[in-house]
């Protein structure tokens, strides 16, 4: 008997989504905004702001860490090495994601090493061979007698706060601190599951080290007036100028616009349909970036590793995974062209604004009306670091 293969469900947009598509403006350009804001250049180049930063944006709150699919399926575990403390992450029997931190409590030894999943119930330290489950409880160890009175249960691995939620695993790297959670798995994992992200595919994963601080790079994608300049021979003819529609999720950001022959009150009610014509861009408070592609969507995970460093995990995420020879040079012509773009382009810019902010001369950066975008996420920032 032949195997019979489900079609993949209708994705439905939220009433939130709709309601924001129909605002979205066409190409008229007397629409767009007019206004000039002015923000410090310093944000991006002090040690004190990036302290600050470090202390409360990525502690104590919940951190995009990872996406659903590193940990494919029950009894898997990776590393994530790029935050600070290393974590290790584990998907238990009961398909529930854990975070722990990525050390042994018998001799404080690095536990797991691999950056890619593996599978196995058990993680097993390379020094002494103790062994913990998924749950991080300690199952085993060599020569137990020569450790008498050894309470197992008090062994086992320090846990980090983790949700998994709307195709994210978000973590909180703070012990000593409760994150509120409430946000990211509530309206934002709606947002996220009804374009599909929790049933995405790993298609390609790429790892850049960006000489950029942080910030400037979720400048870089946050606006739309540098499309038709900046990528004017990689994708810029895929869009117009046109005005985006910016809704708040908590203090995270969703942008909407039209794709280049967009009409205002196209019929949508399905996420196919939305990214046929139009383009969601999710700027994650802090470190990480969605944008939807009328095949795949982008995740860019962002982690300050200094003020002029960032470490960014790319990851295109497809509905499945590539079974012919014409899909997957479809989707290896993707991956080229988001590389050329993020590489070559937007990474670059961050990096050369970067090396400008350093040298002092320009104190404040001038938004017009169409990068309302950065004005408002700087806003918000701003606020958390005051709070």
């Amino acid at each position: 008997m032949s195997e019979v293969i489900e079609a993949p469900r209708e994705l439905h947009l939220t009433a939130s989504q709709l309601a924001q598509f129909n605002s979205v403006e066409d190409s008229n350009p007397t629409l767009v905004g007019k206004r000039v804001d002015q923000l410090p250049t310093d944000v991006y180049v002090s040690p004190e702001r990036y302290a600050l930063e470090q202390k409360k944006l990525f502690r104590g709150r919940p951190i995009p860490v990872g996406v659903s699919n590193m940990l494919p399926g029950p009894r898997t575990r990776v590393a994530v090495d790029d935050y600070g403390p290393s974590i290790l992450l584990t998907r238990d029997e009961e398909g529930q994601v854990h975070a722990f931190h990525n050390i042994c409590t018998h001799r404080a030894i690095k536990l797991c090493q691999s950056h890619e999943a593996v599978k196995g119930g058990l993680v097993t330290c390379p020094y002494h061979a103790w062994s913990f489950d998924m749950k991080g409880q300690l199952k085993s160890l060599p020569r137990p007698e020569v450790f008498p009175g050894l309470d197992k249960h008090a062994m086992g691995l320090k846990e980090l706060q983790c949700v998994e939620a709307g195709g994210v695993i978000w973590v909180n790297l703070d012990r000593d601190v409760d994150a509120d959670f409430s946000v990211v798995s509530g309206p934002l994992a709606a947002d996220f599951d009804a374009i599909g992200l929790p049933q995405q595919k790993i298609c390609h994963h790429l790892r850049v080290e960006v000489m950029a601080n942080w910030k400037l790079i979720v400048d870089s994608f946050s606006e739309n007036y540098h499309v038709t300049r900046l990528h004017a021979n990689s994708l810029g003819s895929m869009f117009i100028d046109r005005a985006t529609s910016c809704e708040m999720i908590g203090e995270h950001m969703r942008v909407m616009s039209g794709r280049a022959g967009f009409r205002q009150g196209e019929e949508v009610e399905t996420f196919e349909q939305f990214r046929r014509s139009a383009v969601v861009h999710y700027t994650i408070v802090p470190g990480a970036l969605i944008i939807t592609s009328p095949t795949y969507i982008s995740v860019m995970l962002l982690a300050p590793a200094g003020i002029d460093r960032t470490i960014v995990n790319y990851y295109l995420l497809v509905d499945r995974l590539p079974e012919t020879e014409r899909e997957t040079v479809h989707y290896e012509k993707s991956l080229a062209l988001m590389k050329r773009v993020t590489t070559e382009e937007d990474f670059w810019v961050a990096e050369l604004g970067t090396a400008a902010a350093r040298e002092g001369v320009i104190e404040h950066i001038t938004c017009g009306g169409m990068e309302r975008e950065i004005v408002r996420f700087h806003e918000t920032v701003n606020a958390i670091l005051a709070q």
